[in-house]
């Protein structure tokens, strides 16, 4: 292709540019004619000359052949057709899932004209002020939209769509936007106020059906408490692998999926504590899932037994459900406060401790008035020491 300087005109208070490129219409390359809004007519853009650089700067690529067909194609055209079924064919289905529910809410009436090009910071920015005001969401979502989008943006420069930086990266978030609620970290005595409301609603059950339900309830509240397991790795814990002691975490399974762990370093040998191992061997079985269902051989869908057998049982007896992760922050929470954060970080399988400490760990009263004892404890020995 030649070299092109474009051709700049004047047009209803503003500058407009046309050049010639090949880009991509249907799976077809074509090479047409291309216009764009170039600047307003001001003091600082009186003239053709004073436009011209920002036509140079799009042009730049293309005379220096760097410009690919694909990089005109919008945002949403190319999520659609390249980014998705990369993250299908090469992510868990679960992210895939994620993705598709950040994506089509939020950002895909966002993009549909788009190019991907063009897009910059200051586009991104705006698309993150445009959904918080539009559906009134907090930081927590606009923070997955950005990363969503800034992955989009990445997964162009690794396929070679796109060069230079990624314009999400420094996009900024709106500063009213709420900021996420507090987490709760189970404590000591809650787990087991659950524990012994279960063990209470087993013996009360109407029929075998419930108290079969109830018992996967109480085994899957132990298993991911005791064991800080995340909820997916509880459902594809197996009885074959546990002997009492120790108990290897080696898949996960999400919805009707297995696959491997979050992480590589979260395949590990979990100590059993001796109230996890009296809860398992009461109920335990030569193979299979240890939170099958009742009448299938398959890991028990988790939500679906809180909603109808676990909060009901709680309820009941006045005990608060906070859900399955508040859990495995309370074990984590638990494990500093008696050990360290380290400890922690080996009972969640973290690859660092930061993660540990920023996501997982939860300030606790008692725990804190404990050090606090602990504290003038040790200042009262040294002043006497002095005396």
């Amino acid at each position: 292709m030649r070299h092109q300087e474009g051709y700049i005109w004047k047009k209803s208070g503003a500058w407009f540019g046309r050049w010639r490129e090949d880009v991509l219409v249907g799976n077809k390359i074509v090479h047409q004619a291309r216009v764009k809004r170039l600047a307003p007519v001001c003091d600082r853009y009186r003239s053709k000359s004073d436009v011209q650089p920002l036509l140079d700067d799009i042009l730049r690529p293309i005379n220096e052949g760097r410009s690919n067909p694909h990089s005109v194609m919008t945002v949403a055209k190319f999520y659609e057709n390249h980014f998705k079924p990369h993250i299908k064919a090469e992510r868990k289905p679960a992210t895939a899932v994620a993705y598709d529910s950040i994506w089509k809410p939020y950002l895909c009436g966002h993009l549909e004209s788009a190019i991907m090009r063009d897009f910059r910071c200051v586009d991104a920015t705006n698309l993150l002020a445009a959904i918080h005001v539009e559906h009134g969401v907090g930081r927590k979502t606009l923070r997955n939209c950005k990363a969503l989008l800034s992955s989009i943006f990445t997964y162009a420069k690794q396929t070679g769509v796109l060069d230079g930086f990624n314009p999400v990266k420094d996009s900024a978030i709106p500063r009213k936007a709420a900021k996420p609620k507090p987490t709760h970290a189970t404590t000591a005595d809650e787990i087991l106020a659950m524990l012994d409301a279960l063990t209470l609603a087993i013996a009360e059950a109407e029929n075998a059906d419930t108290a079969k339900h109830l018992r996967i309830g109480r085994r899957a509240v132990a298993l991911i408490y005791f064991g800080g397991l995340r909820p997916e790795e509880a459902r594809g814990a197996r009885w074959e692998e546990y002997n009492g002691k120790r108990l290897p975490i080696m898949r996960a399974v999400w919805r009707t999926h297995v696959h491997e762990t979050k992480t590589e370093g979260s395949q590990a040998n979990i100590p059993i504590c001796e109230r996890l191992r009296e809860i398992l061997d009461e109920d335990r079985e030569p193979a299979g899932y240890i939170l099958a269902g009742i009448r299938s051989a398959k890991p028990i869908n988790l939500a679906d037994l809180a909603r109808r057998y676990i909060r009901p049982a709680l309820l009941k007896r006045k005990v608060a459900w906070y859900g399955w992760y508040a859990m495995r922050r309370g074990i984590g929470t638990l494990a500093t406060a008696v050990e360290s954060p380290l400890a922690a970080k080996g009972l969640l399988r973290h690859t660092n401790v930061a993660t540990t400490q920023q996501f997982y760990i939860k300030d606790v009263p008692e725990e804190t008035e404990r050090a606090m004892k602990k504290i003038d404890a040790l200042f009262d020995a040294k002043e006497g020491a002095v005396q």
